[in-house]
């Protein structure tokens, strides 16, 4: 990739006004700005930045017609995408502009060895039937719910006049088996395989990479000493975001649960907290309602795969007058687009 200069720069400062945030969760979490991750993805270790991919009308001395980010995933072959610009609302050509990008960003990133790509698409703006058109399929749907720093104020301290103990515990290595275990009755097997769960490698392996680039901390909900469900908290500057997950015979847990995580998250200092429940966690979805929790809006979660691997066997040759074995191929095939765009 180009490493960026100033004119690439000048160009994404322009257009991330007219752009379509896509990593809600940083946003409200830190606010973070499409600029700053560009810079980010160069001086920082991990993955705090995006790669991100310029879009000119011809060279960098023209126009900039658009750009797209995209955040690489920590030890596993996956990116997601985290803003893309200028918006369908903003420019009339933008659908055009968003083909070229999404096809630059598939075949750059399938040559680094980029498997899957993701995205998370806010509903009701055209911008899923877009992705869906460059070659992106939706794998489940998520609800967005928000409890106001006010509402947890109360819910701690209506807990803290009954004198309710917090029994979440912070997970450790040890539990990984059992979490595994919860995440394969709790999630449907399409979406185990679009999470890339559901393959031949090992499979706890794959669960703590998948785990680590959730961000936050993992806390388990345990009654009589058996694993019920799983409370993730990342706390940012702005606010909590939280994912849980609950057997589906322990739905009659599930107000506790809600409760205590609410009065974890708390703990420190009350925040606006944030929920992302999807279409399969209905007793989830019940249970943060009670607790005064609004409904915010529905995001679409959609993946590319970048790359098809196979294995093609070749027949054994017996020539006449000599011998020759020809060893099975193995090719990659990358996801091809020609956009002309620059990247850094």
């Amino acid at each position: 990739m180009i490493p960026p200069v100033l004119h690439d720069l000048r160009a994404l400062a322009g257009l991330e006004a007219h752009g379509l945030e896509l990593d809600l969760e940083r946003v409200r979490l830190s606010s973070s700005s499409p600029l700053t991750d560009a810079l980010a993805s160069r001086v920082s270790f991990g993955n705090m930045g995006a790669e991100t991919f310029v879009l000119y009308s011809n060279g960098r001395k023209q126009q900039a017609l658009g750009v797209v980010q995209a955040r690489l995933r920590k030890n596993r072959p996956e990116a997601d995408i985290t803003f893309i610009a200028p918006s369908l609302e903003h420019d009339p050509d933008a659908v055009t502009t968003w083909y070229r990008l999404l096809a630059e960003v598939t075949k750059s990133l399938g040559e680094l060895g980029v498997q899957r790509l993701y995205a998370q698409l806010p509903g009701g703006n055209g911008a899923e039937e877009v992705f869906r058109q460059a070659g992106f399929s939706v794998f489940t749907r998520e609800d967005i719910f928000l409890l106001t720093p006010d509402r947890a104020a109360e819910r701690v301290a209506n807990r803290e006049t009954k004198n309710l103990q917090i029994t979440l515990r912070r997970m450790r290595k040890r539990d990984a088996w059992n979490v595994l275990r919860l995440y394969a009755e709790v999630t449907p097997g399409a979406i185990q395989h679009a999470e890339a769960m559901r393959t031949t490698e090992d499979a706890l392996g794959k669960l703590e990479d998948w785990w680590e680039n959730l961000n936050g901390v993992s806390y388990l909900f345990e009654r009589n000493g058996l694993l019920l469900g799983i409370v993730r908290i990342t706390r940012g500057r702005l606010a909590s975001w939280v994912r849980l997950h609950l057997y589906p015979d322990a739905q009659q847990f599930a107000d506790e649960m809600v409760a205590e995580m609410i009065a974890l998250v708390s703990r420190t200092r009350t925040r606006p907290i944030y929920v992302g429940v999807r279409d399969y966690e209905g007793g989830i979805r019940a249970a943060l309602q009670a607790a005064g929790f609004e409904w915010q809006m529905v995001r679409s979660l959609m993946v590319k795969h970048t790359t098809v691997r196979a294995r093609m066997s070749v027949p054994w040759l017996a020539p006449v007058f000599e011998s020759k074995k020809i060893p099975a191929v193995r090719t990659t095939q990358h996801a091809r687009g020609d956009t002309g765009a620059a990247t850094f």
